[in-house]
């Protein structure tokens, strides 16, 4: 400490003889040139402004002297710096907690940031993405939804010039294909999109050409542009691949082109080729039929709204040219990021905001430390302080330890954060992922390191300033006078108790979002599903209409691979689907026979799926009344339909729909006749507020050339895929089984699933990890409290009080803490949990039952961190403590 004290009084002698010396050198500069300027005539006074204002000798010195201070401020830092590193290296256990707490919240911040500069920050890679927006039709009458474009509607508002500087359509209906020919077939998911959608877009090929305009005819020759990654994987990079030849279900196309590696287009991210629209007579002339995605590229220096009005008209005018299909239509536009992004973009910002919380009970509890350091440090500070240091100087000195604990504390993080963004996409289903292109690949980068180092940065000021400006605070005399305390004065307590009362209360909110997302996962979990998904296996196949165009070919198929399968030991049941549930389906619109139409705008809307007769007995779909369908409704039987409850409520209320007849909308005109009524089956997403209204047609009158099949068995369902892929080769060794699942991963891979599972998890992970900082937080205030209040304690039990009067003293300051803490915390929760309203399900953002038990969770964990030194308290010996005055 002696030798200290000298050096530090050595460096005060050289700095005060430096300064000296520099104002000597400037003053005889100033006087020399003030004699210069007298010699040239000119007035005392002139002489000396003249001198002043001179840019030579002068001006020379002042820049010299700022040098020197530069250069001493610079080597005093580096003083800092290495006393601040012996000083950390002297007390590893401080080091090493503060150091891991840092990285923890450094560390989920940046893995965090990293998945939200890929989504928000990072744009879309097409060229000046900013002009780029979906349009959507609307209603304004009836379902208020958002509605696909039908292909005149498309050529209609393509015919702005006004706004609109290209446009493109794209859908994935007969976009998946059986590549055959090239070893083992396999089925390819693909788009069909119009020949100027890469131009649009503004994507050039990596190798060949995109779509010409006479190429998107309906007779026109077949072509196909390849997914970078379907070139890498299925042809070997083959450089000559243009102008070759495919086989996609039974027809030839030709390979145009290669698009690059960066190519990504989310909202058909497992598209791996594309082929051109050619859209059918059929789709060419009909307004009704909504299918088309549509994207169109705006002018530069057309606004959102300047496009959205203008749009708006042509919509007006095509309603009032089509009162039939378009009563009460409209027109949306949506930026072409914001709609890729979705919801995904408020669950990042939640998750954001989650670890920014965990990182200011990190930064609260490091502070915590810090400050129970410096009171440690009281003589050497005081000490340094009588020796004529200033406070900004030792004020400085603990403000470099601190950023020294951030430095490495951030360099951790980093390689925490790589792990976690491992891990982030590991936790996210394969299907999911199809979804969010803009995550494939997703590794730390430049604007990552940027982040981590301004948060490091901005961390070590945060949580250093304050205690080291608190450190200083200091009567010396009284300190120098008492050297064997160690007491901070009360302002230093009431800061300390400050910081812990904010992490009980960010704890807290955290807490409380992690149990609404949990509560909402589990009551969407608990939705009637309609069917049994337990032992269930689904897989899907598409029968190539080249081979299978007539009905009767695709109906003996169909009969005889469903009879095989059934045959296979294990097998409890067997049976198809056109679409498979939650996943929706083609919608019809249809009228009861006899009865007037609706008004526009209010004809019932359907949901069409064509099942095979063993379809509800396999999924478990209880029959109402009437009857399932049998192997006699087939081509030569009157035509039948089997209805869901949730229709024959909206159509018939509390009459019997049995053998009642029913129309379909853009149908021949030929009725249906109702035959059945089952329970309500889920086939949209889980989060859906009623049921979906469903018709059930019988494949053997409406055959369908794709087909999901759905295999009951009696054991682990995953045993029977290979046998059934074996029965399906062995009728037809061209065809490719795709889309193999268990019903129950479908359902847990779903996105409503999904969105709100995977931020309950996390949300609870940072939950989990707040609770437990917030408990080390309290844990050491009052910790420290006791070591303080040793005499006082061993004064109270000589004088007889007992050991529960002091467990009581002790409990109650905790106590204190945590009530001010739950206060706060529940006041910000009822504020901020609002913002997760899109991501609850049949929960409210303030329920008093969450509430409730996350803040008694929180209270239970923070009073046994406040008994355990109270419990230590109580073993004082009231003689040692006398003595340790």
């Amino acid at each position: 400490m002696l030798n200290r004290l000298r050096l530090r009084l050595r460096a005060l002698l050289r700095k005060a003889e430096m300064e000296r010396e520099l104002d000597e050198e400037l003053r005889f500069h100033l006087e020399k040139e003030a004699e210069q300027n007298l010699a040239r005539g000119m007035g005392p006074e002139e002489a000396r402004l003249a001198a002043l204002r001179s840019f030579g000798g002068v001006e020379q010195v002042k820049e010299e002297s700022r040098d020197v201070r530069g250069v001493q401020f610079m080597e005093e830092l580096w003083q800092d710096l290495r006393y601040g590193a012996r000083m950390l290296f002297r007390k590893p256990g401080f080091t090493s907690i503060a150091v891991l707490t840092l990285s923890l919240g450094i560390g989920a911040n940046t893995a965090i940031f990293t998945v939200v500069d890929a989504a928000l920050l990072r744009g879309l890679p097409y060229r000046d993405a900013d002009r780029l927006v979906q349009v959507w039709e609307t209603r304004r009458v009836g379902e208020i939804k958002q509605l696909d474009a039908s292909y005149p509607d498309y050529l209609d508002w393509g015919r702005q010039p006004e706004v609109v500087e290209g446009i493109c359509g794209y859908t994935g209906w007969g976009g998946s294909f059986t590549l055959t020919g090239r070893a083992e077939p396999e089925r390819i998911e693909g788009a069909r999109v119009t020949a100027s959608f890469f131009s649009v877009l503004g994507v050039a090929p990596l190798l060949g050409r995109t779509f010409l305009p006479d190429e998107d005819r309906p007779q026109a020759e077949r072509t196909v542009i390849l997914s970078y990654g379907l070139w890498q994987r299925r042809f070997g990079a083959d450089p000559n691949i243009v102008g070759q030849s495919l086989m996609l279900d039974g027809s030839d196309y030709t390979v145009l082109g290669v698009l690059p590696s960066s190519f990504q287009f989310a909202p058909m991210g497992k598209a791996q080729l594309w082929v051109p629209l050619r859209p059918t007579e059929f789709q060419l002339n009909r307004r009704y039929m909504h299918w088309l995605d549509v994207i169109v590229r705006l002018k530069p220096g057309i606004s959102l709204e300047q496009a959205q009005a203008q749009m708006s008209a042509i919509s007006e005018r095509i309603e009032r040219e089509n009162p039939d299909s378009h009563t009460g239509a409209g027109l949306k536009l949506v930026p072409l990021h914001e709609q890729i992004i979705g919801s995904v973009g408020s669950l990042l910002l939640v998750l954001l905001g989650a670890v920014g919380c965990v990182l200011l009970i990190a930064c609260a509890n490091v502070a915590n430390l810090l400050l129970l350091r410096a009171a440690a440090r009281r003589q050497e500070i005081s000490i340094r302080l009588a020796l004529g240091a200033t406070r900004w100087r030792i004020v400085r000195q603990l403000l470099s330890e601190s950023l020294l604990l951030t430095l490495v504390g951030g360099v951790l993080g980093l390689v925490l954060a790589s792990w976690g963004v491992q891990l982030l996409l590991a936790a996210i289903p394969a299907t999911q992922l199809d979804s969010m292109p803009y995550l494939e690949g997703l590794t730390l980068n430049a604007r990552v390191f940027g982040f981590t180092g301004a948060l490091s940065l901005l961390t070590g000021v945060v949580f250093g300033l304050a205690p080291a400006w608190q450190s200083v605070k200091l009567d010396l005399q009284a300190v120098l006078k008492d050297s064997n305390r160690t007491g901070a004065g009360t302002g230093r307590q009431r800061f300390r108790s400050l910081l812990v009362v904010s992490e009980i209360a960010l704890a807290l909110v955290l807490l409380v979002g992690a149990g609404l997302l949990i509560k909402s996962t589990l009551r969407l979990l608990e939705v009637k599903l309609g069917f049994n998904p337990e032992r269930l296996m689904t897989m899907q196949l598409e029968l190539p209409l080249s081979r299978y165009s007539d009905d009767e070919q695709a109906r003996a198929f169909h009969q005889q691979l469903l009879a095989r399968i059934e045959a296979l030991p294990g097998v409890a049941g067997v049976a198809s689907v056109n679409w498979l549930p939650l996943e929706g389906g083609p919608v019809d619109l249809l009228r009861v026979e006899g009865q007037p139409p609706p008004p526009p705008g209010e004809v019932p809307k359907t949901t069409t799926h064509v099942v095979s007769p063993n379809y509800f007995r396999t999924m478990g779909i209880a029959l109402v009344k009437g009857r399932y369908f049998t192997d006699n409704d087939n081509q030569s039987s009157p035509r039948v339909l089997v209805i869901n409850g949730a229709l024959a409520e909206r159509l018939f209320a509390n009459q019997d729909p049995i053998g009642r007849r029913v129309i379909l909308e853009g149908g021949d005109e030929r009725p249906f006749e109702i035959v059945g009524v089952v329970d309500d089956e889920r086939v949209g997403e889980l989060d859906e507020e009623a049921a979906a209204a469903v018709v059930y047609h019988p494949f053997l009158q409406e055959p369908w050339t794709k087909l999901n099949l759905v295999v009951r068995t009696a054991g682990d369902p995953t045993s029977i895929v290979n046998a059934v892929r074996g029965e399906v080769h062995a009728i037809d060794p061209d065809l490719a089984l795709y889309s193999v699942a268990t019903m129950e991963q479908l359902i847990a891979e779903r996105p409503s699933t999904f969105l709100r599972r995977y931020p309950a998890l996390l949300m609870a992970l940072f939950a989990a990890i707040a609770l437990i900082l917030a408990a080390i937080g309290i844990y050491g205030v009052i910790s420290y409290s006791v070591n303080q209040r040793t005499h006082e304690i061993g004064v109270r039990m000589a004088l007889g009080a007992q050991a529960g009067d002091v467990l009581r003293l002790i409990i109650g300051q905790g106590m204190v803490l945590i009530l001010f803490g739950v206060a706060g915390g529940v006041a910000a929760a009822l504020a901020l949990t609002r913002l997760m309203r899109s991501l609850l399900f049949s929960v409210s953002a303030t329920d008093p039952l969450t509430f409730i038990l996350v803040t008694a969770l929180l209270v239970l964990v923070a009073l046994l961190a406040c008994y355990i030194p109270a419990r230590r308290a109580t073993k004082v010996d009231p003689m040692t403590a006398l003595r340790y005055e």
